[in-house]
């Protein structure tokens, strides 16, 4: 029988640790200490384990269900309890090749129930989504929730978390509004890496984008909402309509999300990206204030190499506006740094990349006379994506046919090693 067994929530003031034991036959999917843990920057020990446990199974129950196992509780809130089997249907209908089984068994189901106090928390990585959603609620002030799951077994030092936490903090005394801080190690106390070996084919989607990073993300905050009688959590949308791509984080799972007299909001799934970056242009602009957009989540600034950041940074120039008012040190000539970028780069592109791209191509051509010359990007007015794309794989699968395939074999190699030991 495949099973995972909660054998301890331990409080120490502002931090929670998960104890579990995984059957044998799952443990291989599991760091070995078998420890989740989240800290806050409130005391937690006045708030109930029916509460507390939802982050852990938020985690654990999309490995469940596909690996058709057992989950098995003392206790958990009602409300949150009952919308799992619209959750449940949810990742069912997005990835029809894959049967999603599995059962949580729960001893006692406990209704919480609170008066809402504060209107709106909103989940604040500083990023293009995370400040559009902000100039949509900042009239509710909204606590803004900066969390950070890439720790190891323990807390370090980190330098982007240490970034990330005195962007946020600053944003947020600039409004006058409260943050709400959280650290955990949810993005790696699974080894990821086996469970997209097992079903990441079938998916056709890893872990971490298609079933995890939606529930760890909202469910880390659903604490510290109840605490603080939040009556809705608000999630920047990372796509938007039209993009037909799955993943754990969307409007038809994320709205299901319920705890205590708490709900979830998936917020902009009406909104391109590029018509996000004119929001942000217009606010910014009318208010004559200042925003640092941090979109390099796994670095301490933006580092205007890749393809989120150039992205980002064509998406203000397509608008007329200077990125580095935004945020990004752009190099002095952006134009062959995007143009060599790209021909080392767009054979990796996916469909979605290329459609944000597309969008920006669009905009930036519509809006050709209040773009400067200087920049120099003529040649981007008629950059076709997808055939460049095309072309690039051609001539990358021919002069790398060799290494591909010695490649794929040394990594078969390690992941048969990794599941033995």
């Amino acid at each position: 029988m495949r099973s995972i067994i909660l054998d301890e929530i331990r409080v120490n003031n502002n931090r929670v640790d998960f104890f579990f034991t995984p059957s044998k036959n799952l443990q291989k999917y599991f760091k070995e200490n078998n420890n989740l843990f989240i800290e806050y920057n409130y005391d937690i020990t006045d708030i109930p384990k029916s509460i507390l446990v939802i982050p852990f199974l938020s985690n654990i129950v999309p490995l469940t269900w596909i690996a058709d196992s057992t989950i098995k509780l003392k206790e958990l809130d009602k409300s949150f309890y009952e919308c799992l089997t619209g959750l449940k249907e949810s990742y069912q209908d997005m990835f029809p090749n894959m049967k999603f089984k599995g059962e949580i068994e729960v001893e006692k189901v406990v209704e919480n129930t609170y008066e809402p106090i504060h209107e709106v928390a909103s989940l604040f990585s500083g990023g293009l989504d995370a400040i559009t959603t902000f100039i949509r609620v900042k009239n509710k002030n909204p606590l803004l929730i900066t969390e950070f799951g890439w720790h190891g077994s323990e807390i370090k030092n980190s330098e982007v978390w240490e970034a990330d936490k005195e962007n946020a903090v600053e944003f947020a005394g600039k409004y006058g509004l409260d943050n709400i801080l959280v650290q955990s190690n949810y993005g790696n106390f699974v080894n990821a890496r086996i469970i997209d070996s097992d079903f990441a084919k079938r998916l056709g989607d890893s872990w971490w984008h298609g079933l995890h990073h939606g529930l760890a993300i909202i469910s880390a905050a659903i604490p510290l909402a109840f605490k603080l009688k939040v009556g809705c959590i608000y999630i920047a949308s990372s796509y938007s309509r039209g993009s037909e791509l799955p993943c754990a984080s969307n409007p038809v799972s994320d709205n299901r999300i319920r705890y205590a007299s708490g709900r979830v909001f998936h917020d902009g799934f009406e909104l391109t990206r590029q018509a996000k970056t004119k929001i942000v242009v217009d606010y910014f602009s009318e208010n004559q204030e200042s925003v640092n957009i941090r979109v390099c989540f796994k670095n301490e600034d933006n580092c205007c190499n890749c393809e989120k950041c150039l992205r980002t940074i064509l998406g203000f120039i397509a608008e007329g506006k200077d990125p580095k008012k935004f945020g990004f040190n752009i190099p002095e000539d952006l134009s062959s740094h995007l143009q060599n970028y790209l021909s080392d780069n767009i054979k990796y592109f996916t469909k979605t990349n290329i459609l944000y791209w597309d969008f920006i191509k669009q905009r930036i051509t519509e809006n050709r006379h209040n773009i400067s010359g200087e920049l120099k990007l003529e040649w981007f007015f008629t950059y076709d994506f997808a055939l460049e794309r095309k072309y690039s794989l051609i001539k990358y699968r021919v002069t790398q046919f060799f290494p591909i395939i010695k490649r794929r074999i040394g990594n078969r190699i390690s992941r048969k090693l990794e599941s033995h030991y």
